[in-house]
């Protein structure tokens, strides 16, 4: 049921602020290591596309976003 409720939860991500806050809590999942390096990461892939004009561009990275974050996750949980 944990993933039925984290599909619930990546279809509701609509915006990039949404997507932010989901990425940030998402990396509470993972080794401290990796925890600091994957924040950062975050901090500056969202400063580099902070003025992305389109929309539709906006939906690629959110989509990649989540599906980047997803592998993440599942990497460190099999360790």
């Amino acid at each position: 049921m944990v993933m039925g409720s984290a599909v619930l939860r990546t279809s509701a991500i609509d915006s990039p602020k949404l997507l932010y806050k989901f990425l940030l809590r998402e990396c509470q999942k993972l080794p401290h290591g990796a925890k600091e390096f994957y924040k950062h990461s975050i901090k500056q892939n969202f400063k580099q596309h902070v003025y992305e004009p389109d929309p539709e561009r906006v939906k690629q990275i959110i989509q990649r976003a989540l599906d980047d974050a997803k592998w993440i996750v599942q990497k460190y949980e099999k360790q």
